[in-house]
């Protein structure tokens, strides 16, 4: 086992050999300025080119679906192990319990694991950060070691609500955080998703539903309730179609801590756009929200807006699972034909395809997002925090003397000042 200043060492060395090669590869070259373009990203100093190549390079995929990282690992043998390591790291919060000589004891806020973390720089560079702070932090793992590739944030200790909801937002980029170095969650999670994959089946007898995103709250409400009680009622006014399907792109967590709130707790229904949106049902993940599903499968049969665009977000995101695409290919003779001609391919099979798009989902252990919520004693946290923030809002101007405006009757004195207090 390589020491740990070897292993910095090689790391270093292997994310410069990842840029040279970006840099000079012509396929990624033209990628990564159509990546620029299709994002709008102008660059103006050699600090921002370098923020932006970096994220490219670990997090972005092409525009063929390939991750970089595994089109340079397929194309570059050297330093296989690192590639591997690159390709399961990932962004989260992590709180600090004690700074060591070099290192940091932490742990990590999806998981709850307790980890060590360990700089790729110099621990006096960091004097900043304060034992029972956060880090925004890029991690990664070789040899059962773990080291911070990039710091991004400091959060203060007394700024939980902004750690936990920053937590929150890497967790939903990367479900696997949500169980990491952490079995007993892992567990949990494939039973949630067992007993989802029974009930969604017992409620709807299908493996998906389609509804608009100012509908698809409530049908996720009486799908819970209906998972919890088992009284099922009927749920057809839920169901309604969108006067026109058209594709829109929507940055759900792209966006300020406000507008993320509005999402998560409010739901889709916030988005001033009407768009359809599917409840689907994954035996192995979970159940998935899935925004334009039903324009997705239309783009095999008419001429839709936007139309190469949602079947490059639908084959390149990470968030649309494998059975999804199985599904189209299997319900459209003209599939490939359609595919590659938006994704400038040339797929001839289904494992092929998905082998090239869908490499986050090689490993069995990825879930929903709506699975990793709905067992996220973080997420339960937040919606406290929101929750307790709305009702202290709503009581700011009522007097002690006044009626309570819970409705209780009682006084505000006697009732909800006592339990704000």
């Amino acid at each position: 086992m390589p020491s740990v200043v070897d292993s910095l060492n090689l790391i270093s060395k292997t994310m410069e050999n990842i840029l040279d090669f970006v840099a000079q590869d012509e396929t990624l070259s033209d990628d990564f300025r159509e990546y620029l373009e299709l994002n709008n990203i102008e660059i103006e100093t050699e600090r921002e080119f370098n923020n932006v190549i970096i994220q490219y390079m670990l997090d972005m995929k092409m525009q063929n679906g390939l991750r970089v990282l595994e089109y340079y690992r397929r194309n570059n043998k050297t330093y296989d192990e690192i590639i591997d390591a690159l390709l399961n790291s990932f962004c989260g919060v992590f709180k600090i319990n004690k700074i060591l000589s070099n290192a940091y004891d932490v742990e990590c806020l999806t998981s709850g694991a307790k980890l060590t973390l360990i700089p790729m720089v110099k621990m006096s560079h960091l004097k900043q950060i304060g034992r029972y702070d956060y880090i925004q932090a890029r991690i990664l793992e070789l040899d059962n070691v773990q080291y911070i590739l990039e710091i991004y944030d400091v959060i203060s200790e007394y700024n939980v609500y902004a750690a936990t909801t920053s937590a929150i937002k890497y967790m939903l980029q990367n479900p696997k955080s949500a169980y990491y170095k952490n079995d007993e969650k892992r567990k949990q999670l494939e039973k949630s998703t067992e007993e989802f994959w029974v009930k969604f089946n017992e409620c709807f007898g299908c493996e998906f539903v389609v509804t608009t995103n100012k509908k698809v709250d409530k049908l996720i409400e009486y799908f819970n309730k209906f998972r919890l009680d088992n009284q099922k009622e009927d749920f057809s006014d839920l169901i309604e179609k969108v006067e026109k399907n058209k594709y829109i792109k929507i940055e759900e967590l792209n966006c300020d801590d406000e507008t993320f709130m509005q999402t998560a707790i409010g739901g889709f229904s916030s988005h001033k756009e009407v768009y359809d949106v599917a409840l689907w049902m994954d035996k192995k993940r979970g159940l998935y929200i899935i925004p334009f599903f039903e324009t997705f499968m239309k783009c095999f049969r008419e001429d839709i807006e936007n139309k190469d665009e949602c079947i490059r977000e639908f084959l390149t995101s990470d968030k649309i699972p494998p059975s999804v695409i199985k599904y189209a290919k299997e319900n459209n003779e003209n599939f490939f034909e359609v595919i590659n001609k938006a994704l400038k391919t040339n797929f001839i099979n289904l494992e092929e395809l998905l082998f090239n798009t869908k490499t986050a989902f090689i490993d069995s252990g990825v879930f929903s997002p709506v699975i990793i919520l709905f067992n996220s004693e973080l997420f339960s946290t937040l919606i406290g925090i929101e929750e307790k923030t709305k009702e202290n809002s709503d009581t700011a101007d009522v007097g002690r003397n006044d009626l309570c405006p819970c409705g209780s009757g009682l006084k505000y004195k006697k009732c909800c000042a006592n339990k704000n207090s």
